[in-house]
């Protein structure tokens, strides 16, 4: 991560507090010593995990994701719960969307999901030496399992098969250690 510069927010007011995400609108301070204002959709950090099965197959998940219209193929991923740690919630992510935990889950990194105006921080995982170990998902999602050969997950992402900006990120992150 790039060192922090110093804070330039002059003024902050939320605009809209729920359940997944607040809204604040803070007034900030030019370089050039004028003022604008940003929208800031403010949202807890979340992890995103690539398991690999033993087969080398990538478990993504097909859900639908409602301000797209569509279903969105995707890794798993969730927020990192309140009290929570990053790798304690990538296990229970990956447990509650695959019905699979992991021998050997590691962190590659993070990246801001779109800093342009939300704080959301994605830590980002991959998950080998998967093990069967179901947790029940919540009850809002109905997500489907799809294994994909690891081999066709860049051709997806050409294809447009593959959209979501996470899933692509930790591809190609994943892809690069191998």
């Amino acid at each position: 991560m790039q060192p922090i510069e110093q804070d330039r927010t002059i003024k902050s007011e939320t605009k809209y507090e729920g359940k997944i995400i607040n809204v604040r609108e803070d007034t900030i301070l030019l370089d050039s010593g004028g003022q604008a204002q940003r929208e800031v959709a403010e949202h807890r950090p979340a992890v995103a995990i690539l398991p690999i099965d033993q087969e080398n197959n990538a478990l993504l998940v097909r859900q639908y994701r409602h301000p797209t219209k569509q279903m969105i193929l995707e890794v798993p991923a969730g927020l990192v719960e309140l009290g929570e740690e990053p790798d304690d919630s990538a296990m229970r992510e990956l447990r509650e969307e695959t019905g699979y935990s992991s021998r050997n889950l590691r962190l590659l990194g993070g990246l801001w999901s779109s800093p342009g105006f939300t704080d959301e921080y994605l830590y980002c995982y991959i998950a080998k030496d998967l093990v069967e170990n179901r947790l029940q998902p919540d009850e809002d999602e109905e997500i489907t399992v799809e294994r994909i050969p690891l081999s066709r997950v860049n051709q997806l992402i050409r294809l447009g098969e593959i959209q979501d900006a996470k899933t692509v990120a930790l591809i190609l992150m994943a892809t690069n250690i191998f």
